[in-house]
C-alpha cells in the first residue's frame, strides 16, 4: 500500500473522480431514449428526476450504475490505499457526479453516490442512514428533506461506529470524508435548501412517463 505517498492519493481521487463522471442517469436517458434526462423535470441529472421522467425501472437501473461506479472506484483505490480508499476515491467520486467531465461539467446532486460511498465505508453507517432516509422520505414525501438530514447524520453516525479509533490517522481521515460529504451535499442541495423555505419544494408521488 502507498497511503504515505501524496502521488496515491492523487491518483485514487483522479480515478474516482472519472469514475464518477459516469452519469447513470443521463448513460440510461440517452440509451433508451436517445434524449438527456438534463431537458427534463428539475434539469438535474440524478436519480429522482429519472423516476419523475422515466419510472422505476429507469430510476432503479441509475442507482445500480451509479453504486457499481463507486464501489468500483474504491475497489481500484484500495490496491493504492487501503482503507483510506474510500476518503480519496469518495471525494473524486461525488466531485464528479456533480461536475462531470463527459458531460460538460453538469450532473447530479451526489446522493447515490454519497450512499455507495457509506455502503463501502462500513455497512452498519449505510444500514442506519438508509432506515433514516426512508424513515423521512415516507413521512414528508420530500426527497430533499431526508437526503439532507442524512448528510448532517452523517458525521454523527460515523463517529459513533469509529468512536474507538478517533484519533488515529484512519479514524480522522473517516471523520474529516464524513464532513466533506456533509458540506458538499448540503451545498449541492442549496436550491433544494431554498425551495423548501418559500414551502415550494415538490413532494413525492407523482407518476413518470
Amino acid at each position: 500500500m502507498y497511503a504515505s505517498k501524496v502521488w496515491a492519493w492523487i491518483l485514487s481521487a483522479l480515478i474516482g473522480y472519472m469514475f464518477g463522471s459516469i452519469s447513470g442517469s443521463i448513460t440510461v436517458s440517452r440509451f433508451f431514449y436517445k434524449d438527456d434526462i438534463r431537458n427534463h423535470g428539475s434539469g438535474n441529472a440524478g436519480t429522482t428526476n429519472m423516476l419523475r421522467t422515466y419510472g422505476l425501472k429507469k430510476a432503479a437501473m441509475t442507482i445500480i450504475i451509479d453504486f457499481a461506479k463507486t464501489l468500483a472506484a474504491v475497489a481500484v483505490g484500495r490496491l493504492l490505499l487501503g482503507d483510506f480508499a474510500i476518503v480519496a476515491c469518495g471525494v473524486g467520486v461525488t466531485i464528479g457526479h456533480a461536475y462531470p467531465i463527459y458531460y460538460n461539467f453538469k450532473g447530479g446532486k451526489a446522493a447515490a453516490c454519497s450512499a455507495a460511498c457509506m455502503l463501502a465505508l462500513d455497512w452498519r453507517i449505510f444500514l442506519l442512514e438508509a432506515v433514516i432516509f426512508f424513515g423521512f422520505a415516507f413521512s414528508t414525501r420530500i426527497v430533499s428533506i431526508s437526503t439532507i438530514i442524512v448528510a448532517l447524520s452523517f458525521p454523527f453516525v460515523t463517529w459513533f461506529f469509529y468512536r474507538g479509533v478517533m484519533g488515529t490517522a484512519l479514524g480522522t481521515a473517516y471523520m474529516f470524508f464524513a464532513v466533506y460529504v456533509c458540506i458538499f451535499i448540503i451545498y449541492l442541495h442549496r436550491s433544494n435548501i431554498k425551495r423548501l423555505m418559500n414551502g415550494t419544494e415538490s413532494r413525492f408521488g407523482k407518476k413518470g412517463k
